[in-house]
């Protein structure tokens, strides 16, 4: 669909818009978005801000964008990184519709990208082809707003994955790059990453939750050549690192949130939302 069939449709479901003002906010998102978005694009987000609905596009390769680059609402999107976190599919119904979903996490040299698989693209996930470590190609996708406010990416029946070859894959980013330092995290430091050493383990209590479900909590020491914080590990997520815990265990834990405790001291919280491996 050419940029003037998407003036044309805006216009015919919306008379109250003409010509100009539409090149106008068109001029105003390419400046947005520094020119990484095609004008396709650009319309069918400002059609969407409209409350316009238009014709779906018949998908065009396009370029790759950054992740620094995205906001909520644009539609056709191709990203490229290298593959941090996997997450276990989760199913979900409703009277709707029912389904299930897998969530990723995505490096690339601006930063992470929190990308939500749906249905038969989560079943990559359940088959074992993607794995931590990969370098791949996310293209078609769309993006949202999570319910913090932070642009994620969304791939559903028309979007694809493509593996990077391993020749491919030196520009992209290491670990290291988005990982923080123990010495770093301060109160404020909201969700990181963190690589350690498992130092002690200070063993698990079990909880009454308030609707008198039953709970457990673990604590571990981490530490890097920085220093040493105490990990707190909520519910399902014990049994998961339990199984990694031996001497000097290496430990990646991505997207774990940093809180105060007594003394001034901080700590960090392993729950559902964080992904662990030993490195």
């Amino acid at each position: 669909m050419t940029t003037q069939d998407l003036i044309a449709e805006i216009q015919a479901k919306n008379s109250q818009i003409n010509t100009n003002q539409i090149l106008e906010q068109l001029e105003v998102e390419r400046t947005k978005s520094g020119g990484l978005l095609s004008d396709e694009t650009l319309l069918r987000l400002i059609a969407a801000k409209l409350g316009v609905p238009v014709s779906q596009s018949t998908f065009q390769p396009s370029n790759i964008i950054s992740s620094s680059h995205l906001f909520a609402g644009l539609y056709d999107v191709n990203v490229a990184g290298r593959l941090f976190a996997i997450f276990p599919v989760k199913t979900f119904s409703g009277e709707e519709k029912s389904g299930k979903f897998a969530t990723l996490m995505l490096g690339d040299n601006d930063g992470l990208l929190r990308v939500i698989l749906w249905n038969e693209k989560a079943e990559l996930v359940e088959k074992g082809a993607l794995r931590v470590g990969q370098t791949v190609r996310l293209l078609h996708g769309y993006t949202r707003d999570d319910r913090y406010g932070k642009t994620e990416l969304h791939l559903g029946v028309k979007s694809a994955i493509e593996f990077e070859s391993p020749e491919n894959a030196s520009g992209c980013p290491s670990l290291e790059q988005f990982t923080t330092k123990i010495s770093d995290l301060d109160p404020n430091s909201g969700n990181v990453h963190l690589v350690g050493v498992v130092k002690a383990v200070f063993g698990k209590t079990g909880f009454t939750r308030n609707n008198d479900s039953d709970g457990v909590v673990m604590r571990f020491a981490l530490r890097d050549d920085s220093g040493e914080t105490t990990v707190v590990v909520w519910n399902e997520k014990v049994a998961e690192l339990e199984k990694f815990f031996r001497e000097s265990v290496h430990l990646l834990l991505v997207n774990v949130r940093v809180k105060g405790a007594k003394g001034g001291a901080v700590e960090v919280h392993v729950d559902s939302n964080t992904y662990v491996s030993a490195q």
